[in-house]
């Protein structure tokens, strides 16, 4: 995303803050100033270190620019980062941001989510995306910011182009002003505009991709016989669930029953929680018969909010219930909980950090707890380390009219698990083991999809052969060997690939984990120890994360003498308009202009500035 800015003030300098939403699990990677033609590269420092230095910057007069991670709510999904940019009397600014996202696939389907939200109707604006995948792509679609149409080629009058080869795509989104205007006359389009594919299947073992000393392993098997699943619904019904919510619930419960897979094997419970406890049968019951229509009248009866939150009782109760006698974990069945609520514990034991402490200590790995925090209104903190330590993850569910299919695309993600105890394993002669990423993965879902990254001994990918790259599991029919073919083993290039994207890929998912990892720590000095290595890989890899801000400040600045000196520096047929300050006034050099690929805008109602967000090659890595 780039932006361009002028403070006419004779004297004193001026700030300009506005808001960038990228999505949650996207790192920022770059940010530059150019100013009087001079490019300035920023700094990511410590946060505190970075606020100092802007600070110091601004008492000085001088231009300084500085990015953070923002604690205001975002659209879901998304963080919300600030850009703040102070500008030295007459001083002009021309800036870059960059993010970096690992596209996630959920259901067998990637999503790339760019918000548009230019502020205004814009003269020229385009949304230009690449995607490439080498083994293919089985199915591309798009959609429009304010439509859940999902289109699959070109239209005309949706003023979109696609162009498309076998292995890569490549559409362009070019909304007329009256197209624009359709959405909100005065602000233009407001919305996301997404795209959504899949690939064809990989072996099953998975490929590999090597680039300069770093690999990323990509696995994916297809077609393998679901495990037979023992699954609980805990399902919050105190009075914060009143209203929408709780009726949004009930419907999606009673279509995910109807979802269940009707195996021979599978099992499920439903068991209810305010400040005491319903459950639907003493012990889990059979999907088969006329079981699932009992359930859906106990939901349509007995899923009406009441009283108050006892998350402690449901969660233990809930594992007596799910796991009857079994003392220990077994690979025989996916034992699941999904765990929904909208708040806090209020009855009962009140201590989050007790209520974690004992749930894991009572569940001794046997289940996987997946918790659905319902709104933004809930310690979505305590759901998350809740589940980390307890072999599952936690998902926000966004109190919206859609919330019901946010329930039932869940569901679908962990509908079908297929493998348990997963283990990636590689050469110790090639491979440093000590920096690999994640290797151990308790579940593995049917659309999902398993990434490893690590550093080889190897200079310049040498020794391929010689990886050796496994994954042992346990499946429906027992234990189960996945090989990496032979051939499937290769040195990326790609003449648009920068020549460091796996090390980068690698840096990301292991500041990633460490991240994760200091929410399930007890120990302070062990969270101190990971929240080091966090920082020191964040500082060396310039990412903006939680721990980190992009800090830059301009030592020494030459003003131009004139906005006709300015419209010059910039080009032809500058545009102007000032934002109800007399002293800052905000340009748009190419008319108007606004293209958007891999990030996302959101500006203040009042600031007119050029937004190119940057044309990427938008891809997944899999050895393309």
């Amino acid at each position: 995303m780039e932006s361009e800015v002028l403070n006419q003030a004779q004297e004193g300098s001026k700030e300009v803050s506005f808001q960038v939403q990228v999505p949650e699990a996207a790192f920022m990677s770059n940010f530059s100033m150019v100013v009087d033609g001079q490019v300035h590269m920023a700094q990511v420092l410590e946060k505190e270190a970075a606020q100092q230095r802007y600070d110091q910057a601004k008492a000085k007069n001088q231009t300084a620019g500085q990015v953070k991670q923002s604690p205001l709510k975002p659209q879901r999904g998304m963080e919300l980062f600030t850009i703040n940019v102070n500008l030295a009397p007459r001083g002009t600014a021309f800036f870059t941001i960059v993010y970096n996202e690992l596209l996630e696939r959920r259901a067998g389907t990637y999503r790339q989510r760019l918000m548009i939200q230019p502020g205004s109707v814009v003269a020229n604006m385009s949304v230009r995306v690449y995607f490439a995948e080498r083994q293919g792509f089985k199915y591309f679609a798009y959609k429009l910011p304010g439509s859940d149409a999902e289109l699959i080629s070109s239209s005309a009058a949706d003023q979109t182009q696609m162009m498309a080869k076998p292995d890569s795509r490549e559409l362009v989104f070019h909304p007329t002003v009256e197209m624009q205007r359709s959405f909100d006359a005065d602000r233009g389009i407001h919305g996301e505009f997404i795209v959504l594919y899949s690939v064809n299947n990989e072996p099953a073992g998975g490929s590999i991709i090597v680039q300069n000393d770093y690999f990323a392993h990509f696995f994916a098997p297809p077609g393998l016989a679901p495990l037979p699943k023992n699954i609980l619904f805990i399902i919050d019904i105190s009075g914060s669930m009143s209203g929408e919510k709780i009726e949004q619930a009930k419907e999606a419960m009673l279509k995910i029953l109807d979802d269940l897979k009707k195996q021979e094997s599978d099992t499920f419970n439903i068991l209810l929680f305010d400040d005491g406890l319903e459950a639907w049968a003493d012990s889990p019951m059979s999907t088969l018969g006329r079981e699932i229509d009992k359930a859906k009248g106990f939901v349509r009866v007995k899923l009406e909010s009441r009283g108050g939150t006892n998350i402690h009782f449901a969660l233990l109760e809930g594992l007596r219930i799910l796991l009857k006698d079994r003392e220990e974990k077994s690979c025989k069945f996916a034992d699941i909980i999904v765990f929904l609520t909208d708040g806090d514990p209020t009855t009962g034991v009140a201590d989050t950090a007790q209520i974690i402490r004992e749930v894991t200590t009572e569940n001794r790995g046997r289940s996987s707890i997946f918790s659905l925090g319902f709104g933004f209104n809930m310690n979505y903190a305590f759901l998350s380390k809740l589940s980390d330590l307890n072999r599952g993850f936690a998902r926000r569910i966004y109190a919206e009219k859609d919330a019901n299919d946010q329930l039932r695309n869940f569901y679908e993600e962990i509908s079908t698990p297929v493998l348990c105890d997963v283990a990636a394993r590689y050469s110790r002669h090639v491979v440093d083991t000590p920096l690999l990423t994640f290797t151990t993965f308790p579940l593995f879902f049917e659309g999902r999809e398993i990434i490893v990254a690590g550093k080889t001994k190897m200079a310049g990918g040498t020794g391929l052969d010689s990886l050796d790259a496994e994954l042992h599991a346990t499946g429906a029919e027992g234990a189960m060997d996945f090989v990496v073919p032979v051939g499937k083993v290769e040195v990326l290039s790609h003449p648009e690939v920068e020549d460091d994207l796996t090390e980068k890929l690698w840096a990301y998912m292991k500041i990633k984990s460490l991240l994760k990892s200091m929410e399930t720590l007890s120990s302070e000095a062990e969270k101190n120890t990971t929240r080091e290595q966090a920082l020191n890989m964040s500082l060396t890899y310039s990412f903006v994360t939680p721990l980190t801000s992009f800090s830059i400040v301009v030592e020494k600045y030459e003003p131009v003498d004139s906005l006709k000196d300015y419209s010059n520096l910039v080009g032809r047929g500058s545009s102007q308009r000032k934002s109800g300050r007399d002293d800052i006034v905000y340009h748009n050099p190419r008319e108007d202009t606004a293209s958007f690929s891999s990030a996302s805008v959101t500006s203040l109602p009042w600031v007119l500035m050029t937004m190119t967000i940057l044309v990427a090659l938008s891809c997944h890595c899999h050895g393309h």
